[in-house]
């Protein structure tokens, strides 16, 4: 099964919703999927102030050896994550520079969040962590995250950020509207498009679905 990635828009007092039960129509709060990553424009709404951390109890409370499980995840109101969000498109557009701007992305996204209710915007990304190192993941976030205020060596911001999203370099960026507008793509731009804003979970998503168009 594969490790996913969702995020979020709701009201919310702590991070990993999903883990919290009792959440009615929880499933309806989810914006966007994704597999094996975390979509780079959902990282650009966050800065590492924004890094909760917090410990849940273990899934099978009768297994001893199964002590309680410490998750990290990004969660802020949903105003700030669209600020955050517009700040970091130029920081972006500059690390990628020569791949093509990420401004209309950046506006597809902005569009799907304004479309839901909440207060609160968060993404679930444990599955992704626990992929290889912990650790090491939760250290990249951090650093990623803080690059998109004050980015340092472009290249190792961009390595860095290409490989939490797993973006496939080497190619220009594909138009933001290439699912809406039903382009011809190779793979490679149609992987970099869904690593870029994540694809639909149960409801429609505005890169992927114009407006109006039933579920």
């Amino acid at each position: 099964m594969a490790n996913r990635s969702y995020l979020l828009v709701g009201d919310y007092n702590g991070i990993n919703p999903g883990w919290q039960g009792g959440i009615p129509g929880l499933e309806h709060q989810v914006l966007a999927e994704d597999v094996f990553c975390v979509p780079l424009l959902w990282l650009a709404m966050f800065r590492p102030a924004d890094l909760v951390t917090a410990t849940f109890p273990s899934e099978d409370e009768d297994d001893e050896e199964d002590g309680p499980i410490e998750a990290t995840a990004p969660l802020a109101p949903k105003e700030r994550a669209l600020a955050q969000l517009d700040a970091a498109i130029p920081v972006l557009n500059r690390i990628f520079d020569g791949t093509g701007p990420l401004d209309d992305y950046a506006a597809l996204l902005r569009e799907g969040l304004a479309s839901m209710p909440g207060r609160s915007v968060t993404i679930e990304l444990y599955e992704i962590a626990v992929l290889i190192d912990e650790e090491q993941f939760y250290r990249d976030l951090r650093t990623a995250l803080g690059s998109l205020d004050r980015p340092g060596d472009l290249a190792a911001d961009r390595a860095r950020l290409a490989d939490l999203a797993q973006l496939r370099e080497g190619r220009p960026f594909p138009p933001a509207r290439l699912v809406l507008d039903g382009l011809d793509a190779p793979d490679d731009d149609q992987w970099n498009h869904t690593r870029l804003l994540g694809t639909r979970f149960l409801r429609p998503v505005p890169w992927e679905t114009a407006a109006g168009t039933p579920a």
